[in-house]
């Protein structure tokens, strides 16, 4: 029996490959499934915090500037009408909401994942009096793309402290791996959020990253059609927009373009808005799909290795 297991070996191609995870090498370091623990995870939300940990001076204040430029080339226009858009709104008479909403801002988002620049604007407008909440109300000038601006700094931060996460991964886990990723996960994600797929693209699945990216925008596309383009916008509907926002090029497009139309139909909305905010907001749940996809893609990208066919020659 040996020697007929031997025979069918030997009638392999001598250099037969095939992808094998890098743990499965037994000279390479084992990739470990274990996270980083809370404190990495608590750090991300202030930008660049761990970059400056792990000695990546220049790379954490680039990452703490670009959040800060974004948040506050919003909030200069915003100011504390930001404060009527978030998950619930503290009055005087919730005092402890109030007070943490004052001082740890995790009301907002996704302005919250940058923390200390949110952080800043609470503590330096905030006014939960009856005058300052009927001034949260007013609509601001250029409020729209203020308020996607915002948000992007937050989502920044996001991508930011996921490019951290997974240098700290490489670190741990990437000894003895042939090869970097083909793109940075965290950058990955990031730009599939900016345009579904791009990240697949550029992590070399360009037909996977098509086909969901297009998925997703079509879906965007029909929520703001039936909508008659108010689907999307955060003055209006700003809980569902925190969904929506997830698809970053179809916010910014309404923001732009869209949002800042009269509506138009019975008592002020479309006919069929419902509808339209709904797809609009899945379009952004499942872009969320496609950036966590992104991520793995890229990842999964630096712990592979080619390795011979049992029974093939080395």
């Amino acid at each position: 029996m040996g020697s007929h297991r031997a025979g069918r070996a030997s009638t392999r191609a001598p250099h037969s490959l095939t992808f094998l995870p890098l743990h499965m090498n037994q000279s390479a370091p084992r990739h470990s499934t274990k996270g980083l623990g809370w404190p990495v995870f608590l750090a991300g939300f202030i930008p660049g915090l761990l970059h400056f940990r792990m000695g990546q001076a220049n790379r954490g204040a680039m990452a703490l500037a670009s959040c800060a430029v974004l948040f506050f080339a919003g909030f200069a226009f915003l100011g504390d009408r930001l404060f009527w858009w978030a998950l619930v709104a503290p009055d005087e008479k919730s005092t402890w909401l109030a007070w943490v909403a004052h001082y740890l801002p995790l009301l907002n988002l996704p302005e919250m994942f940058n923390l200390p620049c949110t952080a800043i604007g609470t503590i330096s407008s905030w006014d939960i009096s009856f005058t300052g909440q009927r001034a949260w109300r007013l609509p601001r000038d250029f409020e729209h793309v203020a308020g996607w601006l915002t948000a992007a700094s937050g989502m920044l931060a996001t991508f930011w402290a996921a490019d951290a996460q997974w240098q700290l991964t490489w670190r741990r886990d990437g000894a003895g791996a042939p090869c970097r990723p083909n793109v940075n996960p965290g950058l990955a994600a990031g730009l599939s959020w900016l345009v579904p797929g791009l990240g697949h693209v550029r992590a070399g699945q360009k037909d996977k990253g098509m086909l969901m990216g297009g998925a997703v925008l079509i879906v965007f596309a029909l929520g703001l059609l039936f909508s008659q383009g108010h689907g999307c916008d955060r003055s209006v509907a700003s809980v569902w927009w925190m969904g929506q926002n997830l698809c970053g090029v179809g916010t910014l497009f309404a923001a732009l373009v869209t949002a800042p139309m009269q509506m138009l139909g019975p008592d002020g909305f479309p006919p069929l808005y419902d509808v339209g905010l709904v797809l609009c907001t899945v379009a952004g749940l499942m872009n969320l799909v496609v950036m966590v996809d992104a991520y793995t893609v890229a990842e999964r990208s630096a712990f592979l290795r080619e390795a011979p066919v049992a029974g093939g020659a080395a």
